[in-house]
């Protein structure tokens, strides 16, 4: 195995950066879906349980769209909130790194680009972006405007899942 490593050398997981966000999303997604049809099925086939199987099928369509992005923005928030909160470093939303954050990340591609492999890239622009915004906007409102940003994440996949749940009986 080791051999075979060195031959193909070191690749970079697909779970990462935004297309493994959304793998995570819809494999999320896909499993509730999939098991909220199990429980129609067994609903539709065995007329006793239906009574439970259908809210709870219900339930499972309901998470499927809204579950992943209710959790993923909650530790986002919590992470960042005790990084703050201990007076480290907290790494940014990434609307927000992406809106006020691009000269600096920029300028750390352009300095580093040559010099560093692509993961270690990205972190330093990362970093660099974040480092940006927070001398623009200091680290107090930084940081406020990535709380909004991770509530309203919250707060709207919470209004999904509540209207996908009051739609359901209809």
């Amino acid at each position: 195995m080791e051999t075979l490593q060195a031959v193909i050398g070191k690749r970079d997981s697909e779970f990462t950066g935004l297309k493994g966000q959304l793998l995570r999303y819809l494999g999320t997604a896909f499993f509730f879906t999939v098991f909220g049809l199990l429980l129609v099925a067994a609903g539709e086939r065995h007329h006793v349980i239906a009574v439970a199987t259908e809210p709870l099928s219900d339930l499972f369509f309901a998470c499927a769209i809204s579950l992943y992005p209710v959790c993923t923005c909650w530790s986002h928030l919590a992470r960042m909130s005790h990084a703050y909160r201990a007076g480290g470093a907290f790494e940014l939303a990434g609307i927000i790194l992406a809106l006020y954050g691009r000269e600096g990340a920029a300028r750390a591609e352009a300095e580093q680009g040559s010099m560093l492999e692509s993961a270690e890239l990205v972190a330093a622009m990362r970093e660099e972006g974040a480092s940006a915004v927070i001398a623009r906007f200091g680290r107090d409102r930084t940081y406020r405007m990535c709380q909004a940003i991770y509530l309203a994440g919250i707060v709207g996949f919470g209004i999904v899942f509540v209207a996908m749940l009051a739609i359901a009986p209809f």
